[in-house]
């Protein structure tokens, strides 16, 4: 195999957004979490993400963190059944992070492939941080015509995505804490007991 031609095709993709009915509690909870993580582990991940960024196995390090993770997969099976027309598919974060921007950090353009969806949410953002970039499809090197998708931040905002759709964080003029994910189809993940009774303190099971 000496060359591989690329052929384009038209494709859409979406941007899945909803904000947590709850997220003022939610936040409150996991905005501690985050900062406890943080003095625990102190030193960023090396990354795209040009800003604090916890280790690529925050939710294996931290079970605070998992009653989120449910509701982000109950979220991603919802969207699957509803906007995909595909029913009875499980998923697992096989990643997950904490990342806190401060002014001028910033990320760079990147995909979350080969995972299937990627996730992000809002913990605690200061008005007019930067936000999230969604690039047009690019057709031999070169933008098209569409408008890159330009998605700003706002606390308890979830989105959720196709992980090969590119994306970056221009340098922000205001604190970002957020969460993100990488998401993959599998066999369900039993919760353990201490996750189990963490989500039945903090969090419903409703998106």
């Amino acid at each position: 195999m000496n060359t591989i031609e690329i052929q384009h095709v038209p494709k859409q993709m979406a941007v899945f957004t909803t904000i947590l009915d709850d997220h003022v509690e939610v936040n409150k909870y996991l905005k501690e979490v985050i900062l406890e993580h943080r003095q625990k582990f102190p030193e960023t991940t090396k990354s795209n993400v040009k800003a604090w960024h916890s280790s690529w196995i925050t939710h294996k390090e931290n079970p605070k963190f998992q009653p989120l993770i449910d509701r982000v997969l109950d979220a991603c099976k919802f969207i699957t059944a509803g906007y995909y027309e595909c029913d009875d598919i499980e998923y697992n974060a096989i990643n997950m992070w904490a990342m806190m921007y401060e002014d001028s950090e910033w990320t760079k353009r990147h995909s979350h492939f080969p995972s299937d969806f990627a996730a992000v949410y809002y913990v605690d953002v200061e008005p007019g941080c930067a936000p999230v970039i969604f690039e047009s499809v690019q057709k031999d090197g070169v933008h098209d015509n569409n408008q890159p998708l330009t998605l700003q931040p706002q606390n308890g905002m979830l989105a959720i995505w196709p992980a090969i759709l590119h994306h970056e964080v221009p340098p922000t003029k205001g604190r970002r804490m957020c969460i993100s994910m990488n998401i993959e189809k599998g066999e369900k993940k039993i919760p353990t007991k201490e996750e189990i009774n963490i989500s039945n303190d903090i969090f419903s099971n409703n998106v």
